[in-house]
Parts: C-alpha cells; structure tokens; sequence
C-alpha cells in the first residue's frame, strides 16, 4: 500500500514536470524585424537624364540605370522640376526599389500668330 501511494504521488509529479515542458514548448517565437522596408531604390532612365534624390544631383550613367541607398526620411525625388513619389512602386525581394524616370519631354513653342487668327472663329 505504501509503494502503491509512493508510485502514485511519483507519476503526479512526472506529469506536472512534462506538461511545464510542454507549455514552454508551445510559446511563440518572437517575430523580430527591423522596421526598414525600402533599403533602396533602382532608378532606371536615358543615360545622361539627371534627378535629384536626398538633397544631391545624380546623373544616369551609360548602363542606363543608377542604385542609392533609401534615405528614411525621404519619399519623392525630382526630375525636370516636378516632385514626384518613390513608394508607389513594387519592392523586389532584396527591399529595392526600380523607379523608371519618365522620358524627357521636349517643350513646344508655339507658332506666333498673325492678325488674321486672332479673335473669334467664324
């Protein structure tokens, strides 16, 4: 009676000690992340075409493309003086960005006119 007691308060304790191990087990990993989501962006024109990006002027070189690292604080760069936004475009698995520059556009000047176009149409 007594080893029957004895094994019974034994197997109770065993049980308590597995399921302890069991519950820490069963804890989540943490998630750890860096809260960088653009590491930097691609920018893809005409060689030659230039931009500004964080307070520099930079040129596209002959490969047709130039690669900078994300400045945080920053999200839009300038071409041809209008701002225009970087995070609309997808992120690549590495956390770069390609960001095509639009073509440069030639300004039309127009054809100066004579006394007859001027006024109302008839």
């Amino acid at each position: 009676m007594f080893m029957a007691a004895a094994i019974l308060t034994a197997s109770i304790g065993i049980n308590i000690d597995l399921s302890g191990l069991v519950r820490r087990a069963q804890k989540a990993e943490p998630v750890v992340t860096c809260g960088i989501y653009t590491v930097g962006y691609r920018f893809r024109g005409t060689p030659g075409q230039t931009f500004r990006y964080a307070g520099d002027t930079y040129t596209v070189p002959a490969e047709g493309w130039i690669e900078l690292i994300a400045d945080k604080h920053r999200t839009t760069y300038a071409i041809n003086g209008h701002s225009l936004p970087l995070d609309v475009w997808p992120r690549d698995q590495f956390g770069f960005r390609d960001v095509p520059m639009p073509a440069v556009i030639a300004t039309v000047t127009p054809y100066p006119t004579t006394n007859d176009e001027k006024g109302d149409s008839k």
